[in-house]
């Protein structure tokens, strides 16, 4: 038997099989799908730009490692004095309109005790204006709504607790413009509270 008496569908080569066409054709599209699907976000790098209460204004660098996670840190400003801050954003969900939790930790510098009566809409008294470097840290937790969650411009609303710890270095003269007694004395004065957080925002990514 020869060659040439071999049926014909016996050489076909399989390349030319329907089949065999429509198997390629589907692993070729299914291939950049799959490619895309690595858990990387399409932008890594940005801008963030917040205000809010208690802690005031804020601008930070952005960097996204992954598509679920934000990690953000940069400077504030309360208008009493500046500080710093970082923090942390998990999305749970790759949709336009998504939930998001948050964990912030920040660090205001000392400021006069006399602008803080001002910010706190009191008089402040002439022994009062003699206490100096009031600090205070806080760390905040909140839930957020974010709009554009996976765009390159994302707008954001995050609503929280947060626990704030104030020290007043000399609290002296204060107590004793409080009592009317001058030979009151006084060490450091802590202050802790936990008190509602509220931040609106956006960040506008860049790469």
């Amino acid at each position: 038997m020869t060659m040439d008496s071999l049926p014909m569908r016996r050489r076909i080569p399989l390349l030319h099989s329907p089949l065999a066409l429509g198997c390629l054709a589907a692993l070729g599209i299914a291939t950049p799908a799959l490619a895309q699907d690595d858990g990387a976000p399409k932008h890594t790098l940005g801008l963030l730009v917040d205000a809010g209460a208690p802690h005031g204004v804020g601008v930070s660098a952005v960097v996204r490692p992954t598509s679920w996670l934000r990690l953000q840190a940069g400077p504030t400003t309360n208008t009493l004095s500046f500080g710093v801050r970082g923090g942390v954003s998990i999305l749970p969900m790759e949709t336009f309109i998504a939930p998001s939790f948050n964990a912030e930790v920040g660090h205001y510098f000392g400021s006069e005790y006399s602008d803080v009566l001002d910010w706190l809409g009191r008089e402040p008294s002439t022994t009062s204006q003699a206490i100096r470097d009031v600090t205070y840290n806080y760390v905040t937790g909140s839930a957020g709504l974010e709009v554009g969650a996976h765009s390159r411009f994302n707008f954001f609303l995050h609503v929280g607790l947060s626990y704030v710890a104030l020290t007043v270095p000399d609290p002296t003269p204060l107590i004793q413009d409080a009592a009317g007694d001058d030979s009151v004395t006084s060490g450091p004065l802590h202050v802790r509270a936990t008190i509602p957080s509220v931040k609106l925002g956006f960040i506008l990514y860049f790469f």
